[in-house]
């Protein structure tokens, strides 16, 4: 197995010679992928309007089958393959939401589980994926996550503050800003408070900001995901 080992760390290794050329609204935009604000907004336009989605092994080049199963690895063989794949996934603009610190070889089945699932290759920016469904009952990091908790005070600390800082004149100006010419496909008006919110929203720094337009994009990605198993946002900013 080591031999396999090996060879298998040379050929992700490799994986990163396989440049895949920017999709071609960059050239069209003419946006500057230096520049935070071109960046985050052709990026969105790529993944959520014009995006394709296709599986991880096709997108790395690197097949499912090639990773081996979980039990037929030793810890340290399991963490020097996690390290690889995770440079690998962030060469392709991917981004695993493990908590901070969470060991390698923990790390393994995780990146093995979503490399048969699929996500919008990208030229530029990051996609975020969420490993689990912020339900602290089945956490899949007992012990080395408190996201849930923090989620928790994070929604009794916005309850306080819609309880006190409440303005029915700005809030019906921000509802209106937020759902004027929001339609589905069926040319019905979007109601935002029947679009669930995933908990990745809550603990970003985007969440909420007082910024009509941000928070229509905002809502706009939660509708276009609301059928999804797994919520991403290229966007997502943790909370400090």
């Amino acid at each position: 197995m080591e031999k396999y080992i090996e060879q298998l760390i040379d050929d992700i290794r490799k994986a990163t010679w396989n440049i895949r050329p920017p999709h071609e609204i960059w050239e069209q935009s003419g946006a500057d992928p230096s520049k935070e604000l071109e960046l985050e907004d052709i990026s969105y336009v790529e993944e959520f309007v014009y995006g394709k989605k296709e599986r991880i092994s096709k997108i790395t080049g690197i097949d499912a089958k090639l990773l081996p199963p979980v039990k037929k690895l030793t810890s340290a063989q399991q963490a020097r393959l996690a390290i690889e794949l995770e440079n690998l996934l962030n060469y392709f603009h991917f981004v695993l939401e493990f908590p901070e610190n969470y060991p390698a070889d923990l790390r393994y089945p995780f990146i093995r589980k979503i490399w048969k699932k699929k996500y919008v290759p990208m030229s530029f920016g990051d996609t975020h994926i969420e490993l689990c469904s912020f339900n602290e009952e089945k956490c899949p990091f007992p012990g080395h996550c408190t996201t849930c908790k923090e989620i928790a005070v994070e929604m009794k600390c916005d309850e306080g503050i819609g309880d006190s800082d409440y303005d029915p004149q700005v809030d019906e100006l921000i509802d209106f800003e937020m759902i004027n010419g929001f339609y589905d496909d069926d040319g019905n008006k979007i109601d935002p408070n029947s679009v669930t919110i995933p908990g990745l929203c809550v603990i970003c720094m985007q969440y909420q900001l007082d910024d009509p337009e941000e928070n229509l994009l905002c809502l706009m990605n939660r509708y276009d995901q609301r059928n999804e198993t797994d919520f991403t946002c290229g966007a997502f900013e943790k909370l400090h």
